[in-house]
C-alpha cells in the first residue's frame, strides 16, 4: 500500500534533515568530486574546480540518485559514481551558462568568469564535462553514456529558446517551459533514468521514474524563477531581480503580461527583453509583487509537483521514495 508520504503533501523540512538517511553516500560522492579537483593536477585548474565542486550548491541531483538506488538496493559504489557524474555534468552547464548569461555571481560567490576570465571559464566547464564523461564511463553502460549524451544535446539546444513576447502570453509561456524543460528539468531527469538503468527497472517504472524527474525539475525551476522576484537576497544567495537586470522573460513576468491591466513602462521594457537598471528593476519587482502574477507561478509550480507526487505513486513502496516525496515539497516551499 503506497505510503501517505508520497500520496500526501507533508510540511517543508529542511533539506539536510531530509537527506539524512543517505549521508554516508552523499559523503562517497564528496570523496569522488574531491578526487575530480586533485587528479586534474594544474594548480589553476584546481583552484577553479574546488571553487565550482567546493560543495556549496544543494547536490540535488546525486541526491536523488541515491534514493532511487537505496530503494531499489543498487550497488552503492555504481550508484556514487553516477550521482557525482550527475553533478559535475551540472556544474560544467552552471558554469557555461554564466558566461552566457554575464552573471557575475553564482551562489553568493562571484562566478568563475569574473572571478577568473571568460577564458578560464570556458576551459573549467570543458575540463568538467570530460570529466563527467569519465566517471559515467567507467560504469560500463553503455545505455547509461548514451542518455547522458542525449541529455547535454537537449540542455545545448534548449540554449538557443529565447521567450520573446509578441502580444502572445499564451507562446510566451510555451517558449518558457520548453527552455526549463531542456535547460532544467533534462538533467534532473537524466538522474533518474540512468539509476533506473542501474535498477534495471521495469519499463513502467523506468517511466514514472523520469516523469518524476521531468516534473521536479520544472517545478524548481519555476521556484526558483519565483524566488528571484519574491526571495530575499539573504536568503537565496543571490541578487534578487537579476532575471530582471537580464531582461529575461520568466513566468512570473509572462503571468503579469498576461493580466487585465495595461502593463506600465517598465514592463513593457521586459516584454521587449530590455535588460532593466537597478532602479527599474525595484519597480519591476514591486509590481510584480502587488499583482497576482507571483501567485500564479507558484501555482504553476505547484500543478508540476503534483505531477512529481502522481509519479512516484507508480514506483514499489519504500522509505527512501518517501523520501524523494519530501523533496518536492522541498522544492516548492523553499526560500532558497
Amino acid at each position: 500500500m503506497r505510503s501517505s508520504a508520497v500520496t500526501d503533501r507533508r510540511p517543508l523540512r529542511d533539506l539536510a534533515e531530509i537527506l539524512a538517511p543517505i549521508q554516508t553516500g552523499q559523503a562517497q560522492v564528496e570523496a569522488v568530486l574531491a578526487r575530480c579537483v586533485t587528479d586534474s593536477q594544474l594548480p589553476i585548474l584546481q583552484n577553479v574546480l574546488a571553487s565550482v565542486l567546493g560543495g556549496s550548491g544543494k547536490r540535488l541531483r546525486p541526491a536523488i540518485a541515491l534514493l532511487i538506488g537505496q530503494a531499489y538496493g543498487v550497488d552503492r559504489k555504481e550508484v556514487v559514481l553516477l550521482a557525482a557524474g550527475t553533478e559535475v555534468l551540472h556544474s560544467a552547464t552552471l558554469v557555461h551558462d554564466d558566461i552566457v548569461d554575464e552573471a557575475d555571481s553564482r551562489r553568493g560567490e562571484p562566478s568563475i568568469h569574473a572571478a577568473w576570465s571568460t577564458k578560464v571559464a570556458v576551459l573549467a566547464g570543458d575540463y568538467l564535462f570530460a570529466s563527467a564523461a569519465d566517471l559515467v564511463a567507467r560504469l560500463n553502460r553503455p545505455r547509461i553514456v548514451r542518455q547522458f549524451a542525449d541529455t547535454i544535446h537537449v540542455m545545448s539546444r534548449s540554449e538557443f529558446v529565447f521567450p520573446s513576447f509578441n502580444g502572445d502570453p499564451e507562446a510566451t509561456r510555451r517558449q518558457y517551459l520548453e527552455k526549463i524543460s531542456g535547460k532544467t528539468a533534462a538533467l534532473i531527469a537524466l538522474a533518474c533514468d540512468a539509476t533506473g538503468v542501474l535498477a534495471d527497472a521495469s519499463d513502467d517504472e523506468a517511466q514514472a521514474l523520469h516523469d518524476f524527474g521531468w516534473a521536479l525539475g520544472m517545478a524548481f525551476q519555476v521556484t526558483d524563477d519565483v524566488l528571484d522576484i519574491a526571495g530575499v537576497t539573504q536568503e537565496t544567495g543571490k541578487p534578487v531581480g537579476g532575471d530582471l537586470r537580464a531582461g529575461l522573460l520568466t513566468l512570473p513576468v509572462v503571468e503579469y503580461l498576461d493580466g487585465p491591466v495595461s502593463p506600465p513602462l517598465v514592463m513593457r521594457r521586459l516584454a521587449d527583453g530590455e535588460g532593466l537598471s537597478e532602479a527599474e528593476t525595484a519597480e519591476a519587482i514591486e509590481t510584480l509583487r502587488a499583482s497576482g502574477a507571483v501567485d500564479a507561478a507558484r501555482a504553476v509550480a505547484g500543478g508540476f509537483a503534483d505531477q512529481a507526487r502522481a509519479a512516484l505513486t507508480r514506483l514499489p513502496s519504500d522509505s527512501a521514495i518517501d523520501t524523494l516525496a519530501d523533496l518536492v515539497t522541498y522544492a516548492t516551499d523553499r526560500h532558497t
